[in-house]
């Protein structure tokens, strides 16, 4: 991923919150004729921040699933890389925010973003007991912060064993971790400011999401 230093993300706590709040992204892979193929899917990341002197870098695993119906998993081989790409909202900026645009007519709108890459080697799962461990895990975190969390375990066993024979899972040792936040940091404060009142008057959600984030990474 093409990162200007500007925007670069390099603090663990916040990479590992941003994908832990996003719970899902797109899982990419290359099929065998080298045509890259993407399914959006929910995953668990478990961080492991590696030490610097290591020769090759062990960001700890991601896991996953999908459809067996879903052929993507039938040209992936165990040991190929893999890509989970993880994404906030977006947002445009009218450069009518920028104070200098009136003046030198030199700014245009842009696109503001956050995302964050997992890169590694996938291993395919097709033991029961695996996919379920992932699926019992995926349940738990999405679950959490409900006042009353769904327990898998009340569901009918024989129910779910018979959906996890249609399940294919996968282990992702991640070795690259990239973190990219394009959020208006060439900008001065003044303009920051000028853009996140202007993003919180729109009825976006997205745009609301952007003006938040950027009040708080700016301290706005």
């Amino acid at each position: 991923m093409y990162i200007p230093p500007a925007y670069e993300i390099t603090d663990w706590n916040e990479i590992t919150s941003f994908v832990s709040k996003a719970r899902a992204g797109e899982f990419v892979t290359v099929n065998k004729d080298g045509t890259p193929e993407a399914s959006t899917l929910p995953f668990t990341w478990y961080p492991q921040q590696p030490d610097s002197s290591a020769d090759l870098k062990n960001y700890g695993r991601a896991t996953t699933h999908m459809a067996r119906t879903n052929p993507q998993w039938k040209d992936i081989e165990n040991g190929a890389p893999a890509l989970i790409i993880v994404s906030g909202p977006g947002a445009y900026v009218s450069p009518s925010n920028y104070a200098s645009t009136p003046i030198t007519g030199k700014e245009v709108g842009t696109w503001v973003y956050q995302t964050v890459h997992l890169r590694g080697s996938v291993e395919v799962l097709h033991g029961a007991d695996e996919i379920m461990q992932i699926v019992s895990d995926l349940q738990r975190d999405h679950e959490a912060n409900r006042e009353i969390p769904w327990d898998l375990a009340t569901a009918d066993q024989d129910f779910l064993q018979e959906l996890v024979r249609h399940v294919v899972g996968f282990t992702v040792q991640i070795t690259s971790v990239e973190a990219k936040y394009k959020m208006e940091q060439k900008k001065d404060l003044t303009d920051r400011a000028t853009t996140v009142k202007d993003l919180l008057t729109t009825a976006r959600p997205e745009d609301l999401e952007i003006a938040s984030e950027m009040k708080r990474l700016f301290k706005i």
